[in-house]
């Protein structure tokens, strides 16, 4: 059976097929000499086998030595491991380049404190543009923090209460509209300085006339995208046809849909107030969901027995002078004779009921 490989190790062009001829034609004429020994074809299978990473290139120089029987054939081996280790650094640079920080193993880095660690070595560091070599010796380019213990799942989330909900609507609309004016109006000035450059009449399309539509930026085609819609790719293809009329009809529409956003945002300024005048006090009880079942529990039959129930155990364990729970009884008499009809509607035999009101 063979094994094909696209990598370029294997191939008949690939980097090294110099040296694999070598290999071929001296195993060829070791053939010669020795029918019983290894073949150039049990050799290539050994090197497609690592290639599909069925073997590590560990494995495969450790099988592929025992194939080497003469002193050119050995010699050829130290070249073929050399690439195979330059190979596998490359592949590792690489794997490392694509590898999130939170994904790599730091069992074995340095550290500083609980949080901070220190990138692998072989893990590249970024890029910068703009450096200088002060800012390079002062600026954190190997430690980051990670987080330890429980930090990654212990954070609770408050829910929010409808008047909190109310206000951070308003808040996202208020983004969101804010953000379309500004991005209208820093297209309108881009569009504008782009039109001084271009020259005065009708500019046919040629090959030599650079393409307008390029110097756009990324938000700019997002404005005009959502003013246009599916119309949007006519609109920047008449830009490049006759770049004149195109971006004065397209200015014109902008400047009228900035005035018409603003004016909307305005009008929106006098609904947000009232909202919010309406929403903010209330949107401060963050108890709002749990206030009711916390008095329910707390005022409930159970509950106040379990508090005598408590007091009175604490009292037997750490006697003081003064009561746990005191009252203030106006009609002592009054309270005697209700005393007396529970204990007698109880049938209170044992004294049970009487020791545990007993002070």
């Amino acid at each position: 059976m063979t094994v094909t490989s696209t990598d370029p190790m294997d191939g008949e062009n690939g980097p090294d097929a110099a040296l694999f001829a070598l290999f071929k034609k001296e195993f060829a004429r070791k053939d010669l000499d020795n029918k019983d020994s290894a073949s150039y074809s049990d050799f290539r299978k050994c090197i497609s086998l690592y290639v599909e990473d069925v073997w590590t290139g560990k494995e495969m120089l450790n099988v592929i030595e025992d194939m080497m029987t003469t002193s050119r054939l050995k010699e050829l081996f130290v070249k073929l491991r050399a690439s195979v280790l330059k190979r596998v650094k490359t592949h590792r640079r690489d794997l490392n380049a694509t590898t999130r920080v939170g994904d790599l193993d730091f069992s074995k880095c340095a550290k500083s404190g609980t949080s901070y660690k220190k990138l692998p070595k072989e893990y590249p560091s970024p890029t910068c543009s703009g450096r200088t070599e002060w800012h390079n010796s002062i600026l954190n380019d190997r430690w980051v923090c990670m987080s330890s213990g429980s930090e990654d799942f212990s954070f609770t989330r408050f829910r929010k209460n409808q008047y909190e909900m109310s206000m951070f609507k308003c808040e996202d609309d208020r983004f969101e509209l804010d953000m379309l004016i500004e991005h209208t109006a820093g297209a309108v000035r881009a569009l504008s300085a782009l039109l001084e450059t271009v020259p005065e009449g009708h500019v046919e399309l040629n090959g030599d006339r650079p393409p307008y539509v390029s110097k756009f930026k990324a938000q700019h085609v997002k404005v005009i995208a959502l003013i246009y819609g599916d119309h949007t790719s006519e609109v920047l293809e008449n830009v490049d046809r006759a770049p004149r009329a195109a971006l004065n009809v397209l200015l014109q529409r902008l400047r009228q849909k900035h005035a018409e956003w603003s004016k909307a945002r305005r009008d929106m300024n006098k609904i947000w107030h009232d909202v919010y005048s309406a929403n903010y006090y209330k949107s401060l009880d963050h108890r709002s969901f749990y206030f009711k079942q916390v008095d329910k529990k707390s005022t409930s039959a159970k509950a106040f027995w379990q508090e005598i129930i408590t007091a009175k155990r604490s009292a037997y364990t750490h006697p003081v002078v003064n009561p746990q729970l005191h009252f203030a009884f106006g009609e002592e008499g009054i309270h005697d004779d209700i005393y007396t009809v529970v204990m007698q509607a109880v049938g209170d035999s044992d004294g049970r009921m009487q020791r545990l009101f007993t002070v």
